[in-house]
């Protein structure tokens, strides 16, 4: 894996990468400093909102809706820990899963996806949505409590736009969180190539931990707090994806390679190696 020189990364400004994976005519590099990886060559921005276009893409996530909006309001649920419900914007609203599991926990939620699906869907639903990139909308400053980027920041190149439009969306002391496929997961080092959330070109960005929180402060959020997640269902799989990547797990009956899953999955959350890393940050006075 020979490094190369590049564009600079986007969280920490190192130029060079090292060649992580290559997925037919895709390479996912990766930064030595901070462990973000990129997709090359970089996609264009059409091919990425073409995907979203008719609701297609979603047809796995409404299929597990139940499990979902449990998930989402777990995410709320650490985020009233910083701010109290208020005003959320859900950018990236998707299926509309955080709005309807925000409404349902005393927030008043507002959706902005580039799908026409998606934003037909949360009007259909009752909630105010706008259709287009939050950047290009002009909706006014500080008027937000909190703001959302669920699965969203692994879809653009470079994110330095979107977090600051973020920013100023918030009002002092409002809070961002951000969730996106965690490169540095468990499943992700034992499965390789076939890591379950590359996808690309529809995913063209991946962030570690460490590559978020630096992100999230680089951006001017404070107090940036982070953890790692994978859905039940997920968990399970992935679980099961790894005892049955070794041949011990392999010969195992299918009873207890599911149990033994099903207890990996928890541990690798529970240790911060789950398959989606998590961060809450608060936007500051100044």
């Amino acid at each position: 894996m020979a490094n190369r020189a590049a564009r600079a990364c986007v969280v920490c400004d190192r130029t060079d990468r090292v060649t992580d994976l290559t997925l037919d005519e895709w390479t996912i590099e990766r930064c030595p400093s901070c462990g973000l990886r990129v997709l090359t060559p970089e996609p264009a921005g059409e091919q990425l909102v073409e995907v979203f276009e008719d609701g297609s893409i979603y047809g796995g996530a409404l299929d597990l809706e139940a499990e979902l909006l449990s998930r989402a309001g777990a995410t709320l649920a650490l985020l009233e820990r910083s701010v109290a419900p208020g005003r959320l914007l859900d950018v990236g609203c998707g299926p509309g899963f955080l709005l309807r599991a925000g409404a349902a926990r005393g927030w008043t939620p507002t959706g902005i996806d580039p799908s026409p699906f998606s934003v037909e869907r949360a009007r259909a639903a009752g909630f105010e949505a706008h259709q287009g990139m939050v950047e290009d909308l002009g909706l006014p400053a500080a008027s937000y409590d909190a703001v959302a980027l669920m699965q969203v920041i692994e879809h653009v190149t470079d994110p330095r736009a979107l977090l600051a439009e973020c920013r100023r969306l918030l009002r002092p002391g409002g809070a961002l969180v951000v969730a996106t496929p965690n490169p540095a997961s468990l499943l992700a080092k034992v499965k390789r190539e076939r890591f379950n959330y590359w996808i690309p070109p529809v995913h063209c960005v991946w962030y570690t931990p460490r590559a978020l929180r630096r992100s999230l402060a680089r951006a001017g959020f404070s107090r940036v707090r982070t953890t790692t997640w994978s859905a039940r269902t997920a968990a399970l799989h992935d679980g099961l994806d790894i005892v049955s990547s070794v041949r011990v797990g392999r010969a195992l009956p299918y009873r207890l390679r599911r149990a033994a899953g099903t207890a990996l999955g928890v541990v690798a959350d529970a240790a911060r190696y789950g398959s989606i890393v998590e961060s809450i940050a608060i936007k500051g006075d100044a």
